[in-house]
């Protein structure tokens, strides 16, 4: 095992922050630490200097480092005794000079209101670049093409975290590294707890042939099972009911035709992953438990965040 750097805060710059890590997958950190001035003693190594050292000590800022080895997003939130003390600042380290960027708060988009208020996706996110560019526009996309709502490309990032109070302060801060997804989840509701079931013979007898494409919604006689010609497609907000007990077959076979098909469910051509941008509690979950014991409980801090469970 690598040591770990014995270089305190005090004595990093953004030319020599603490590495934390590189990223490919959804991770989830807590720093802790104490900003603001100490008086004691110092000697010569802790000056840097050709001197004896004198009175003095501490830091007003702590310097770290991400590195992504995938697109990703970084999501940072403040805890501790008095977060609104503390100063986040992020730095993308791939561009000559340094270049500076945003964190999203409430004037980001807005999805739907909840019990809470306003949904906020993007709120805490660090913005993919320095202001929109408007030459990306996606009409599909939640944030209409922004770059600023982008992943943030592979490369290096300065995390600095700073006080605005001349005495000690203690902070909290945890980050998530989201790494966007390309897997879509389907959920079906059955009170009775069936899934979607891969079918290798049917009954003629009682199925009744529905069209492939429904603008309005539909029921299915109860006591009938239904059979479509696949592709299927479902216009927005329209809703098809299969009572219980009762099979809705979809296939690139005729009736008559014996065969072990199953189920094909792609998103269209046009469809933008980011068009639904939340956090799972699960994916989190997961992430957390897979860096540590399966014991350990997710923090507290990072609850306001999720979204989904």
């Amino acid at each position: 095992m690598s040591r770990v750097s014995q270089v305190s805060q005090r004595q990093r710059t953004q030319k020599n922050p603490l590495i934390l890590g590189s990223f490919n997958e959804t991770s989830l950190r807590v720093l802790t630490g104490t900003l603001g001035p100490k008086s004691v003693v110092v000697g010569r190594a802790d000056t840097n200097q050709y001197s004896n050292g004198g009175f003095g000590g501490g830091s007003y800022n702590h310097w770290y480092q991400i590195n992504l080895t995938s697109p990703a997003w970084i999501i940072t939130t403040k805890g501790g005794p008095r977060p609104n003390y503390i100063q986040v600042s992020v730095y993308d380290l791939n561009k000559n000079p340094i270049e500076g960027r945003g964190i999203f708060q409430g004037d980001s988009i807005s999805t739907r209101s909840t019990s809470n208020g306003t949904y906020y996706p993007y709120i805490d996110q660090v913005m993919g670049a320095p202001s929109d560019l408007y030459n990306t526009f996606n009409p599909y996309s939640l944030g209409k093409g922004d770059d600023r709502y982008f992943a943030l490309n592979i490369g290096s990032y300065l995390l600095c975290v700073s006080t605005t109070r001349n005495e000690l302060l203690n902070y909290t801060l945890a980050f998530v590294i989201e790494v966007p997804t390309t897997e879509m989840l389907l959920l079906l509701e059955d009170l009775e707890g069936d899934f979607l079931a891969q079918e290798t013979t049917l009954d003629t007898s009682n199925t009744i042939t529905i069209p492939s494409n429904f603008a309005s919604n539909y029921i299915l006689l109860s006591g009938y099972n239904a059979f479509s010609i696949s592709p299927v497609a479902i216009d927005n907000n329209i809703t098809i009911t299969i009572p219980l007990n009762s099979t809705w077959f979809i296939s690139t076979l005729f009736l008559d035709t014996e065969s072990n098909d199953v189920f094909i469910i792609e998103p269209s051509a046009i469809f933008d992953f980011e068009s639904i941008h939340e956090h799972s509690r699960a994916e989190w979950l997961a992430a957390w438990r897979r860096e540590r014991s399966p014991l350990d409980t997710l923090p507290a801090i990072f609850e306001p965040l999720i979204t989904t469970s």
